[in-house]
């Protein structure tokens, strides 16, 4: 059989498997392009889904080349099973006049020999690297470590890497599982050109050079080496972009497909499990801090109540008994005497910050009011522990009668509901101040919409949901019919603003959306998702409206990367959430609000489905 008749076989193969087939999935833009461009039955049934990343936590290179005894060497790696294809020697004939300039120069290639490779010919390509290595004078500057490395040991290798080198010389190869993992790590690229190099590698995570160069390529190796700081920067934005390859991610991608194809597999109820790693490791004995430089609590910033009592919330929820007594604890220490609080507390000297003068802290209040009633809601707790949250609550409780904000208004709505029914406070104490701060959020929305405005005032801004909700909640209360016909008009309003076709989009916070104008979406934050699922929740535990739990799964699946980046917010490490969504990528800083935000929706969205 001729080679020209055993491809039109093959061709015609693949015409009838495109055919059948509900959906095709290749890994670049590029493999998507030329399938459709040769079958055209392929059109409409193409998913681009990358090549997987593991989710390993980003880090400089200082410690892994401590452990592997790579102290200031400047380290270029290649990985993978050895094959003439791989073209190691292009990389090695680069290398003579880098170190000259870089003496300190270390060429890392890792990887035994490929076992067809082995079977055919032997261990021909790799003496051949080490004859070159000797005749190029580079004993010193390449090392070849001829084993297969467990992922433990190749992630501390690529960890360790100031550039790493992918070195096909295959034009046509459609992707390559090495660059993923040297991206995924976090590293800076130098790669020659194919597909999926040109795709994913930018002048701000690497450089593309022409297969065999290797001119180009010492040109490349000595430029980057030569700025620190510019490579120290790639190497943060290549892991930031490859977010969306995490294999999570990935598993996400095909299970929407399944979804898609055969809905009644979708295991109802399946959610990661909840990992308070991040939250004890972003606490101390004192309590939660502020903000994190990637997944480390950054000090400087010190500690405030907001993010304290939401936290306080949460280990209540999980019954955690430690840690609701230390951010109770920290909630008593920021009342002031008049019974308002401090918001923003130093690290060292745990005093009040000058921040504290600066800004509006109404909503730290109420959110202190909503953290100590859900205390008291709390079963199983000690005694002391109830006495310090009830002794909270009465000396603060006087300046829930005078709040000028509308957030302020609606979470001092949802604290006092919690404990309605106690017998912490008398029940008309309780229902008139829940009336007193509905009936003024009814009347904000009276005087603000109109046919195309249903809201509060003229913008949507953040935590918007949190409006919507504790009229669901006061309508409980105060058995008042038209604060649950605001909520249901206010919430539908606030849905058909944020969400499309099963995906949640929140008000970007870079301009918020005021009426008339444009919206913003970028960059979106945790906590809004959150606030929307929580208000879904109460609307579907009141209501009974199955229309609001689907709403409240749609909109908890932002975390999980079903958002307008595809990104996964929830770090599966451990147990954090990303900062928020950038128009081109996720802000990998885990600060205590996004964190405590996830928390919060994770737990209320296991309570409803």
């Amino acid at each position: 059989m001729t080679r020209i008749k055993r491809g039109v076989q093959k061709r015609a193969r693949r015409k009838k498997i495109i055919k059948r087939a509900n959906k095709i999935v290749v890994l670049t833009e590029n493999s998507k392009k030329t399938v459709e461009a040769l079958y055209q039955s392929s059109v409409g049934k193409i998913v681009v889904i990358p090549h997987g990343i593991h989710n390993t936590s980003f880090i400089s290179t200082t410690r892994p080349k401590q452990k592997l005894q790579l102290e200031n060497k400047n380290v270029l790696t290649t990985f993978g099973l050895l094959s003439r294809g791989k073209g190691i020697e292009y990389v090695l004939k680069a290398l003579p006049v880098a170190v000259k300039q870089f003496p300190q120069l270390v060429y890392l290639v890792l990887g035994e020999t490929h076992p067809v490779v082995r079977r055919t010919e032997g261990e021909s390509y790799r003496l051949e690297l080490l004859s070159l290595v000797e005749k190029l004078n580079l004993k010193k500057h390449v090392k070849f470590f001829d084993q297969y490395l467990d992922l433990p040991d190749l992630l501390n290798f690529l960890k360790a890497t100031d550039i790493y080198i992918s070195t096909s010389i295959n034009p046509n190869q459609a992707v390559s599982g090495t660059l993923s993992y040297a991206l995924g790590a976090g590293r800076a690229v130098i790669s020659t050109d194919f597909v999926q190099a040109r795709e994913l590698i930018s002048e701000n995570i690497g450089r593309v050079v022409p297969a065999k160069d290797s001119k180009v390529l010492e040109r490349e190796i000595i430029s980057l080496l030569s700025n620190p700081g510019k490579l120290k920067k790639m190497n943060r934005y290549a892991y930031e972009i490859t977010r969306p390859m995490l294999w999570t991610n990935v598993a996400l991608g095909f299970s929407k497909i399944i979804l898609e194809l055969s809905p009644q597999l979708y295991p109802k109820g399946s959610l990661p499990e909840i990992n308070l790693t991040h939250l004890h490791y972003m606490s101390d004995n004192f309590g939660l801090f502020q903000f994190a430089d990637l997944n480390k609590p950054n000090k400087k910033f010190g500690y405030t109540l907001d993010d304290n009592a939401r936290a306080l919330v949460v280990a209540c929820a999980l019954q955690e008994n430690e840690l609701v007594e230390k951010y109770l604890n920290f909630i008593s220490l920021c009342q002031l005497p008049d019974g308002t609080f401090t918001n923003y507390l130093s690290h060292k000297k745990k005093e009040p910050t000058v921040q504290n003068t600066q800004e509006d802290t109404e909503e730290s209040y109420a959110r202190a009011l909503w953290g100590v009633c859900f205390v008291l809601n709390t079963p199983n707790l000690k005694p002391e522990v109830y006495s310090l949250a009830k002794g909270i609550l009465l000396t603060a409780l006087p300046n829930a009668h005078n709040l000028d904000h509308v957030r302020a208004k609606a979470l001092t709505v949802k604290a006092l509901a919690l404990i309605y029914n106690s017998g912490v406070l008398k029940q008309n104490i309780l229902q008139d101040l829940v009336d007193k701060h509905a009936k003024s959020l009814h009347n904000s929305f009276k005087e603000n919409s109109n046919e195309s405005w249903s809201w509060f005032d003229n913008s949507l801004e953040y935590n918007n949901a949190v409006l919507p909700e504790s009229l669901f909640v006061a309508s409980v209360v105060t058995k008042n019919r038209l604060y649950i016909k605001t909520a249901h008009k206010s919430l539908k309003f606030l849905v058909d603003k944020t969400f499309t076709h099963k995906m949640y989009i929140p008000i970007g916070n870079e301009t918020w959306h005021t009426q008339n104008q444009n919206r913003s979406q970028f960059d979106q934050q945790p906590e809004d998702p959150t606030a929307m699922v929580l208000a879904l929740a109460t609307a579907y535990k009141i209501t009974h409206n199955e229309k609001y739990k689907k709403l409240a799964e749609v909109c908890f699946s932002w975390f999980l990367g079903n958002n307008i980046l595809k990104m996964p917010l929830y770090n599966s490490l451990n147990g954090g959430c990303f900062d928020g969504l950038h128009p081109d990528r996720v802000n990998l800083n885990q600060g205590a609000e996004s964190l405590v935000s996830y928390l919060l929706a994770r737990i209320e969205i296991e309570a409803i489905i």
